[in-house]
């Protein structure tokens, strides 16, 4: 199968399971926090792990399975989980880049979600 297709795929099913998960939470814990999304976050963060040790120690998944459920199924899942498994592989090679990593993506990425809403506002009079 086309590797490009195994990634959407893939990544319909994560998105899926990740609306699911937002609209249960929502209905079962509320909607004051933001409990689907941690969620689903914490749960990509733990599957990408197990992901990882298989791959390190093990021969049990395949490169297109890999591709299937790495790349696709917690890619539109969670993009947090590469975010933190960046982050871990990074710590592998230094604390200070993995700290880089980490501060760059949170600090900048806080600071664009910002200034989108300011670019707006700015436009459209808000």
């Amino acid at each position: 199968m086309d590797r490009f297709l195994i990634v959407f795929i893939g990544g319909g099913m994560g998105s899926g399971v990740r609306y699911g998960a937002s609209l249960l939470a929502g209905k079962t814990l509320g909607t004051g926090f933001a409990w689907g999304t941690l969620l689903v976050n914490l749960a990509g963060c733990f599957l990408i792990g197990v992901n990882l040790g298989l791959a390190e120690n093990t021969n049990i998944m395949q490169p297109s399975l890999r591709l299937f459920f790495v790349t696709g199924f917690l890619g539109g899942l969670t993009t947090f989980s590469s975010y933190a498994l960046e982050s871990v592989v990074a710590m592998r090679g230094g604390v200070l880049a993995a700290m880089l990593n980490i501060a760059a993506n949170n600090i900048a990425g806080l600071a664009l979600v910002l200034a989108g809403v300011k670019l707006v506002e700015i436009f459209t009079g808000g």
